[in-house]
This record gives C-alpha cells, sequence and structure tokens, in this order.
C-alpha cells in the first residue's frame, strides 16, 4: 500500500525595496544657493538612486557638473553622465546639456540613446539607460527629460512611444523616471498601462510655478510602489520626486508529494 502525504505550505518571497528619486537641476542658474538644499534633501531622504536631468558642462562656471558637484557631498560609490547635447543658448557660446546618475549599487551597464528629432522640436533628446546590480538583482533604469509642447503633448508622447519601441526591440521593461514634461501622464496611459504603473497614482506637485506635476516614474509591473513624495520648494524649478518600491510579493507554493511504501 503506498500512502501519499501532501504538504501544502506556501513560501513568501521576501521582497526587495529601493528609493529612488529624480529631479531636475536647472544647470548653474542660483547653483551656489540651490546645491546646498539639494544635498540636504538627498542626505535627509537617503535614496539609493538618484537621476538628475538638466545636468551641464559650462567650465565658463565650473570644471565640474551638477552631478559630480552634488556627489563630492553625497559620497556615492558609482556615478555616471551622459551630457552629450549641444543646445542653443543666447548667453553661453557652446552649451552642453543632458542626464547623470548617482547610485550606492554597482552600475553593471550604461548606454545613452539619441532619440528622433521631431521637425518642429528645437531640441533633440536623449535617454540614459543604466543597468544597477542591487541585492543580487539587475535593476534597468531609464533617465529621460522629454521635450515640451506648450500647446499640447505630442512631443514628450512622441519620445515615449519611440523609448518603449526600443525597450520592446529588445524585449526588456525599465524603470523611467525623469521629466516627462507632460502635464497628466494619464492621457497617455493607452502607451504603458499593460506593462506599467505610474507614479501618478498619488496626487503631487513637480513644478510649483505652475502649479502642475511634469516629473514621473513609471514601475514595470514587476513592481510596487510604497511611498512616493516630493521635496519642498528650493531645490530647483522643480520639486524632488522621491519614490520607494519593491517587488511584488511573490508566493511560491511549496506542495511536495511523499510517497510511504507500507511493509
Amino acid at each position: 500500500m503506498v500512502l501519499v502525504a501532501q504538504i501544502h505550505e506556501r513560501v513568501y518571497a521576501i521582497p526587495m525595496k529601493i528609493t529612488f528619486s529624480s529631479l531636475n537641476v536647472q544647470s548653474f542658474t542660483d547653483w551656489d544657493h540651490r546645491k546646498a538644499n539639494i544635498v540636504d534633501y538627498l542626505k535627509q531622504t537617503n535614496p539609493d538612486v538618484v537621476l538628475f536631468q538638466e545636468v551641464t558642462f559650462l567650465p565658463q562656471i565650473n570644471a565640474d557638473n551638477q552631478v559630480s558637484l552634488i556627489n563630492k557631498s553625497m559620497h556615492y560609490i558609482f556615478e555616471n553622465t551622459a551630457i552629450t547635447r549641444l543646445q542653443d543658448s543666447h548667453e553661453y557660446e557652446t552649451y552642453r546639456e543632458g542626464l547623470g546618475l548617482i547610485s550606492k549599487y554597482p552600475i553593471l551597464k550604461s548606454e545613452t540613446i539619441i532619440l528622433k528629432q521631431q521637425p518642429h522640436d528645437e531640441h533633440q533628446r536623449i535617454v540614459q539607460l543604466v543597468d544597477i546590480l542591487c541585492k543580487d538583482k539587475i535593476i534597468k533604469f531609464a533617465n529621460i527629460h522629454f521635450s515640451i509642447s506648450d500647446n499640447d503633448e505630442n512631443l514628450p508622447r512622441e519620445h515615449l512611444v519611440e523609448l518603449l519601441e526600443i525597450l520592446k526591440s529588445r524585449d526588456e521593461t525599465r524603470i523611467m523616471g525623469g521629466d516627462f514634461n507632460m502635464n497628466d501622464i494619464d492621457i497617455h496611459q493607452d502607451l504603458w498601462k499593460d506593462a506599467y504603473i505610474c507614479s501618478s497614482s498619488t496626487p503631487y506637485i513637480t513644478y510649483p510655478a505652475m502649479d502642475k506635476r511634469v516629473d514621473y516614474f513609471l514601475l514595470p509591473k514587476e513592481y510596487e510602489f510604497t511611498e512616493i513624495t516630493t521635496s519642498g520648494d528650493g531645490l530647483s524649478d522643480h520639486r524632488a520626486l522621491t519614490v520607494t518600491a519593491q517587488d511584488v510579493e511573490l508566493v511560491v507554493p511549496s506542495v511536495e508529494s511523499i510517497a510511504y511504501q507500507a511493509a
């Protein structure tokens, strides 16, 4: 006679939590005052990863960019910048602008991709793709700064469409964060709702001069938000957006069949 015992237990995986921030640093405008505010905020919130937009290299002002200057106070081990855009400027003969990131965890890979420039767009935008090793898991980020549209949101939508197409062609999803320049990203949820969730689920303001939000995080659905907050004013013309995310809790069935052979 064979007796079969079923052990119906469930093992819950411990979710991995990570905190990350995004801030448009507004180049060197009023820099000496704002830098101290940025550093104070980052020391207070202590994010694992920080994404920066409007990072500039202007040697007439400083030999370092804003990310490097901030990190001299923050002492994050890993730093990556992509200042690859030339932008027209009435004040500087050469104006170099781009994106940057600091991380407590190792940066395994980084890539900068130039997005298509639309005929009615004066800017050629880039996206910074960075892979980070966090607690034995590779977390993929996309740091973005899309173009602004005065009368509609066609330009940032076109950028988001292209970025999502690039990621789909690579069979990957990424945590996307930064300055989307979208007044209401939910208008465009037809693009992302099947694979992503958005920080827009919580009300907040990141561009106080116009009482609106243009900065967001899109998370692949393997994650969930546990906290979404913004800074006060004084860091730049934007408020910093800081979120904590974790793996969606995995329920792993541990059902075993044990056979006993009777004598």
